[in-house]
């Protein structure tokens, strides 16, 4: 049997077997590259940096007196946040990331590459794993890749689909911007940015239809082209884009209620858009820091006392990062199958199920019976 060649490409090491040889005869090359691409085709300065930023988060986790008297006491004021609703605020953020794969499995479809649903959410899970562990947006560079592999016109039709996925939740967004702008909460020049990127796409809709483009473009904006043609797959898209923003705030407000704070959902109206806006160039591993920041700055317009907003801020960031990691172990978990034995697969799924039970046992249940 011939051996596998090695390929390097500007720091990355990837495996390629052969023509002829199969890793795993029952499954398919696509499910063996994506979980070979996971394991081998990170930059090795992607990995560091990844390491780094998690090794710096976590002294400063343990240590929270470096920041401050300050934060310090806000990081205290943590104790005070009812565990139920923040149970809560980490569904509703799961769920907006399940939203954004069904987004994207939506837009890749109506481009013209089909794939199952559960295979899709797994690829764009593991996105998600890796931007909360590593900031620069490393982790959708890595979405691309994995979905890549899976369909036609590679990475210049996923990186359409991304972006018509994009648009529709810049859509929402200007929604939430406007509702921040008319409380005078939020500045106005954010909506004249999105508008100029719901023209732009709307543009380059209209010049592709008129014009030949080379291949590449093309691919590129198959997804903008397949949506604009069919009303009901743009409604798909746009619709789970509206769940994954509607998601995003439901869980803000919980965060809100958690800490007592008067008219929680006004509240999220003002952070969701603050902490989105703050995550558009993330240089901290789930965009830690930054979201906490904005979360404190928004609940602080709304007169809210500055130590709990703090709290409530950190406890947002935190719920958004510990949600993204185990939203990406699950998906690295399923892609991750054709080198796992069926029994390692059950015994790990069995042991996450009693982490979490043990976990929502020592925060809800003996809490609200005590």
């Amino acid at each position: 049997m011939s051996r596998p060649r090695f390929r390097s490409l500007r720091g990355r090491v990837c495996i390629r077997p052969e023509s002829g040889i199969s890793l795993n005869p029952g499954r398919g090359n696509a499910d063996v590259e994506a979980a070979a691409l996971i394991r081998n085709c990170l930059t090795q300065r992607q990995v560091a940096i990844a390491g780094i930023s998690l090794a710096l988060l976590a002294v400063l986790c343990l240590s929270p007196s470096l920041f401050g008297d300050r934060v310090s006491a806000a990081v205290e004021g943590l104790g005070a946040a009812s565990p139920l609703w923040l149970w809560i605020a980490g569904f509703f953020f799961a769920a907006t990331s399940l939203s954004g794969a069904l987004a994207w499995h939506a837009a890749i479809r109506a481009s013209g590459s089909p794939l199952p649903l559960l295979d899709a959410s797994a690829r764009y899970a593991v996105g998600c794993g890796v931007n909360a562990v590593a900031p620069a947006h490393v982790g959708t560079a890595l979405r691309i890749a994995l979905f890549s592999r899976v369909t036609k016109g590679g990475c210049w039709t996923v990186s359409g689909a991304a972006a018509a996925v994009g648009v529709t939740r810049v859509v929402w967004l200007g929604v939430l911007i406007a509702i921040g702008s008319a409380g005078g909460v939020l500045p106005f020049w954010p909506l004249l940015v999105i508008g100029a990127v719901v023209g732009g796409a709307a543009a380059a809709v209209v010049v592709s239809n008129r014009v030949a483009l080379p291949t590449r473009f093309e691919q590129l904006l198959a997804a903008f082209k397949s949506l604009a043609s069919s009303p009901r797959d743009l409604a798909i898209v746009a619709g789970w884009a509206f769940a994954g923003a509607a998601g995003k705030v439901i869980g803000a407000t919980a965060v809100v209620t958690a800490f007592g704070i008067d008219h929680p959902l006004s509240a999220a109206l003002v952070l969701v858009p603050a902490v989105e806006l703050a995550a558009v160039l993330p240089l901290t591993p789930g965009n830690v820091g930054l979201a906490s920041a904005a979360v404190a700055l928004a609940l602080g317009s709304q007169g809210v006392d500055s130590k709990i907003a703090l709290s409530a801020g950190i406890a947002f960031g935190a719920l958004e990062l510990l949600t993204g990691m185990v939203i990406g172990a699950v998906g690295a978990l399923a892609l991750a199958s054709p080198w796992m034995r069926p029994f390692v697969r059950v015994a790990a799924i069995v042991t996450a199920t009693g982490v979490a039970a043990i976990a929502f046992g020592a925060t809800v249940v003996l809490p609200a019976v005590s």
